[in-house]
């Protein structure tokens, strides 16, 4: 049975906890693949627990970002430390029909995000994975 346009469906749904260095070494205001400058954390653990690469341009680890802030300030606190803290990972798979409608096109997303000292941190990538025969649209 095809889809009528689109559908998604979660593969994977865990929890992590990891070692985030909250300081000025890895907590950052930057513009680095974003629109504007958003508070962002480097989590040189996340390649370990991710499949697909959440490292942004230029920086050196895989980040999240925060949009409740635009202050680094506000989340080290002036209490600089290594946290562990917990990730939720979220891989789903999404299939659309294509502009033709003769087959489907899919995607692999995959979505990170924890509370670092009550601010809400995410990041999120996709890739597309291909094609599929219209009956298989589902």
């Amino acid at each position: 049975m095809a889809v009528a346009n689109a559908s998604s469906v979660v593969l994977s749904k865990r929890t992590v906890e990891l070692n985030v260095d909250i300081s000025t070494a890895k907590l950052k205001l930057s513009r680095a693949d974003y629109v504007s400058p958003v508070v962002k954390v480097l989590v040189p653990e996340l390649a370990d627990v991710t499949i697909l690469d959440h490292r942004n341009t230029g920086e050196g680890a895989p980040c999240l970002a925060t949009y409740e802030t635009e202050s680094p300030s506000d989340v080290i606190q002036s209490n600089p430390q290594v946290e562990k803290i917990k990730f939720d990972i979220t891989l789903k798979k999404s299939v659309r029909l294509n502009p033709e409608g003769t087959a489907c096109v899919v995607h692999l997303s995959e979505e990170v995000d924890g509370v670092i000292r009550g601010f809400q941190f995410v990041h999120d990538r996709s890739l597309f994975v291909g094609e599929r025969h219209i009956d298989d649209c589902r």
